[in-house]
């Protein structure tokens, strides 16, 4: 494959469609497992568990729910609902519905509530997203998911009893209350809940790609005790579990609460950083924040000038940002708006920005020329290609390196450091192939590797290597199947 076979191939959408799909693609290191149940598809799971579908709410409801409803007429037998308004469900659990892209924001984020409805488990989610990933040649998928157990969230919050309000200043007395928790009892619950996804994805045909798990924070409907006592039990998850890759925040930023409540937010979530990177000195503490998914017509410039950067330090005063923390940023639409310190400070530390074309386009009505991708890729920042809410947004992996290939008219070279990119920015435990982020310098055990031959030759060679990390077995794994794809393409 070289860059003139793949030019007369992007002039013809139908045909990169399939190249794109059958190309090796990495990972997918922002997705919600919430937005990734097509509609036709949690509809069969939807009406096993629900008898009634109410068009005024568009809200599945079971029994239960249906005799404390009020029974009004819009309350329909999922009966009437196949016989005559098929179309209300389709179009209220996706964007397939939207006709107007101006309430692009309300529609995406009402779909949430919707599906919640169906009482679709949190497993049968994770399983369509993976199994629809690896048809399109995904090895890795980061999911930002319900991947903590209930009850152990339950035992967190109600230990957690403060006479006063949340205060900041009280952070290392509220740790020694939920340090209480920290029992080989609740290790035994936390790993056991994981087990059994685990034995429930293979049972059910998950094969050949990996999903590192994110439990998330909510910066609109979690008071500060809330956020503090999640946030405690989330990172310290991660250190207790490698499945569990990292943290991250979710909800919208420009909402009344999350605006008050940011500097606050950024205040516990550097607190809580530090307290466990003392606690677990040999453990990489991964967080991946939600920001800068903004534009003008959602918030004032006085709200985006610094909103990014600050996300990276954990800091609002400029005076006090003294250490990168934050890995990874989901979005980053609003860089415009802050200085281009931000763009230096990502591009030596290496912080990525999760590119979601499509979510961009239908919350926030920014495409094309008006996103921030070209500048990034001028400026050196790594970025990495998502897709958010796949489902929601009717779209999925493929279309969105297509949109990134047609927009921004990328090279063959430009796609495979995208796609490599997705490995090297990856929460996978373990060192890199590459020296230095340089796709064309491997590690010295592997380097002049050209073809599969040497690249299986090498493998066999350092097999103790390999096995012993996770995120070099998995880049060598993406290194041999792009040769197999060129070779045969």
């Amino acid at each position: 494959m070289n860059n003139e076979k793949f030019e007369k191939i992007k002039e013809n959408v139908s045909e990169l469609v399939m190249f794109l799909k059958a190309m090796p693609k990495g990972g997918d290191l922002h997705n919600h497992s919430l937005g990734g149940g097509y509609s036709e598809l949690i509809y069969e799971k939807a009406i096993l568990n629900n008898s009634y579908y109410d068009l005024g709410t568009h809200k599945f409801l079971d029994e239960n729910e249906y005799q404390q409803s009020d029974k009004n007429q819009d309350i329909k037998t999922i009966e009437a609902l196949e016989r005559e308004n098929m179309e209300d469900y389709l179009n209220n659990y996706s964007v397939r519905g939207l006709k107007n892209k101006k309430s692009g924001a309300d529609h995406f984020f009402n779909t949430f509530v919707n599906v919640l409805s169906t009482k679709v488990k949190e497993e049968e989610l994770v399983l369509e997203v993976l199994k629809r990933n690896q048809l399109e040649n995904i090895s890795y998928v980061e999911m930002i998911s319900d991947c903590i157990p209930e009850t152990l969230i339950e035992k967190f919050e109600n230990s957690f009893e403060i006479q006063e309000d949340f205060n900041l200043n009280e952070m290392k007395e509220y740790c020694e209350i939920l340090e209480k928790n920290i029992t080989d009892e609740n290790i035994l619950e936390l790993k056991d809940f994981l087990n059994k996804r685990e034995n429930y994805l293979k049972k059910n045909g998950v094969e050949n790609i990996e999903v590192g798990y994110m439990p998330y924070l909510r910066r609109v409907s979690s008071d500060l005790k809330t956020f503090f006592t999640e946030a405690f039990l989330f990172i310290l998850s991660s250190c207790l579990d490698p499945r569990i890759v990292g943290v991250n925040i979710v909800e919208t930023e420009d909402s009344l609460k999350a605006r008050r409540n940011f500097n606050s937010h950024l205040k516990i979530l550097k607190y809580l950083y530090l307290y466990f990177q003392e606690k677990f000195p040999n453990k990489k503490i991964n967080l991946s924040i939600h920001a800068g998914e903004l534009t003008l017509e959602r918030e004032a410039l006085e709200n985006m000038k610094d909103r990014i950067i600050s996300t990276i330090f954990l800091e609002r005063d400029k005076n006090k940002r003294e250490k990168v923390i934050t890995k990874r940023i989901g979005h980053g639409v609003s860089i415009q708006w802050e200085t281009f310190e931000t763009l230096e400070v990502m591009k030596k530390n290496k912080i990525p920005v999760e590119i979601c074309l499509t979510s961009n386009e239908i919350i926030l009505g920014i495409e094309g020329e008006n996103h921030p991708f070209n500048l990034y890729k001028k400026y050196g920042v790594p970025m990495v290609i998502c897709t958010d809410d796949e489902a929601v947004s009717r779209s999925n992996i493929v279309m969105e390196y297509l949109k990134a290939v047609k927009r921004y008219d990328l090279n063959y070279l430009e796609l495979k450091a995208l796609i490599k990119n997705t490995l090297e920015f990856s929460f996978l435990e373990g060192e890199s192939l590459y020296m230095d982020g340089d796709y064309k310098t491997m590690r010295a055990e592997f380097s002049g590797i050209k073809t599969i031959e040497e690249l299986e030759k090498k493998t066999v060679e350092n097999k103790k290597l390999i096995f012993s990390n996770k995120k070099l077995k998995m880049q060598l794994e993406l290194e041999k199947k792009i040769l197999e794809f060129e070779r045969n393409y």
